[in-house]
């Protein structure tokens, strides 16, 4: 006998714009799994990128590197905001969770305003918030993603 656990993560309206492509979680967490990797992925070229000396860019390279800095800091910020929403949807998103990201956020702003204008300053800025996404990721993230998974995947009995 198969029992199934009603989907806690209510497709949107037919009417949404979004049900077109929201679909349920399977869908949702695989989409904010590229979205990880894609950041993971600049944050690891903005890295390598800043350990090399100023003299081996040239000057559009430099310029390149600020405004890829501030892409990644507005990924991370839409990305967070997009997980939130989601988890949220599911009941997966604790008060812990969602203080976690306006903190790493804010900071991470914060010292972008300090960092944008000195070159040397960015680096120490870039594994910082490396090493926040990437135990972020493996930690307080794969916790929701796998209770939103269990909440709407059949279980058998």
């Amino acid at each position: 006998m198969t029992a199934s656990l009603a989907p806690t993560c209510p497709a949107p309206p037919a009417t949404s714009p979004q049900s077109v492509w929201l679909g349920p979680w399977p869908q949702r967490e695989v989409l904010l799994e590229r979205q990880h990797d894609r950041l993971e992925a600049l944050l690891a070229d903005l890295v390598d990128r800043h350990c090399l000396a100023d003299g081996e860019r040239s000057a559009m390279e430099l310029l390149a590197d600020c405004r890829d800095c501030e892409l990644l800091l507005r990924g991370v910020r839409l990305h967070l905001r997009l997980e939130e929403r989601w988890l949220g949807q599911c009941g997966c998103l604790c008060p812990g969770h969602r203080a976690a990201h306006g903190e790493a956020i804010a900071a991470a702003t914060a010292r972008w305003a300090v960092v944008e204008k000195l070159r040397s300053t960015r680096l120490p800025w870039l594994m910082d918030l490396q090493q926040w996404f990437h135990g972020h990721r493996r930690g307080a993230d794969a916790i929701a993603y796998a209770r939103a998974a269990t909440l709407v995947t059949p279980t058998k009995r």
